[in-house]
């Protein structure tokens, strides 16, 4: 992303916390940055634009909260797992205000379909990312109760969140990993005793993650297909089909890798016709890969 429109999104965060969305204007969202006030026009239209990319950019830094450090890759999946629900825990109390500004605040129906999509896939992908991480603690024999398991933990985790935000109670990060991991044994536990059949639909987790997404690239995947070698050496060929595959893999998984996916959409680009660019392009922001 553009250092300066990161900064603008940054700075509108803070502005939106401190006062609300609706008593923020522009003037002091460019006060906060010292930049003349036509200036932020070249990035956002208006606020309600600037009020989607500061959600989207909340969502990206709370994904980047659960990805594997790489000083935590030799570290068994539970252990991961607990670092990443602290991570998680305290990713929203750092950010206690503005939230607390998008669940009082009345925002119209600004961006209403483009908020329901992040939303729906933000879920989906938290879902998922606990399914993960159950199948690779408990084992296979866990993976029937996967959904359900993951289910659970996220109404525990939520609950915990809602009274600590409504009741501005503070708790530390590490209590509550600890905690909700010992709740999840318990779980896992009793599923395992009981042995009766699964709430939730396990087929769920075979659809892809990638949603749209996915279809606009595999769009371009066609595309690419049908040329001929009078448009396009085989090689060239080739090495775009392995990078877009490459790609549509890596935005399915529950938490994609950011700088791998943006190494890929590079590579793409960089490969890719002219007369195909376009193409690639609107895929490429509707991920968020573009600049």
């Amino acid at each position: 992303m553009n250092a300066r429109k990161h900064q603008i999104i940054e700075a509108a965060m803070r502005c939106f916390a401190r006062k609300g969305f609706h008593a923020t204007s522009i003037q002091e969202i460019v006060d906060e940055l010292g930049m003349a006030k036509g200036s932020i026009y070249f990035y956002f239209k208006g606020k309600e634009e600037l009020l989607l990319a500061v959600i989207w950019h909340f969502v990206e830094q709370m994904m980047a909260e659960l990805a594997v450090l790489p000083d935590e890759r030799q570290l068994g999946p539970r252990e991961q797992f607990r670092l990443q629900l602290v991570r998680h825990f305290e990713y929203f109390q750092n950010n206690w205000d503005f939230l607390m500004m998008l669940m009082q605040e009345p925002q119209a129906n600004i961006g209403q379909e483009q908020k329901s999509k992040l939303l729906h896939e933000l879920r989906h992908r938290l879902l998922m990312w606990k399914r993960q991480y159950i199948v690779a603690i408990y084992g296979e024999a866990a993976a029937a109760y996967g959904r359900d398991g993951a289910h659970l933990l996220s109404g525990m985790l939520n609950e915990v969140m809602h009274t600590c935000l409504l009741e501005k109670r503070k708790m530390k990060g590490e209590r509550v990993g600890d905690y909700l991991l010992e709740r999840l044994d318990d779980v896992m536990a009793g599923f395992a005793g009981r042995g009766s059949a699964p709430l939730m639909d396990e087929e769920e987790t075979k659809r892809g993650l990638d949603g749209e997404y996915g279809a606009a690239l595999r769009e371009f995947v066609r595309t690419v297909e049908q040329s001929g070698p009078e448009e396009l050496a085989p090689e060239r060929r080739s090495d775009l089909l392995e990078a877009a595959g490459r790609l549509i893999e890596e935005i399915g998984q529950p938490i994609p890798d950011r700088i791998l996916a943006r190494s890929l959409y590079a590579y793409l680009k960089a490969l890719c016709l002219p007369a195909w660019r376009a193409r690639l392009e609107a895929a490429g922001a509707m991920l968020k890969l573009e600049p």
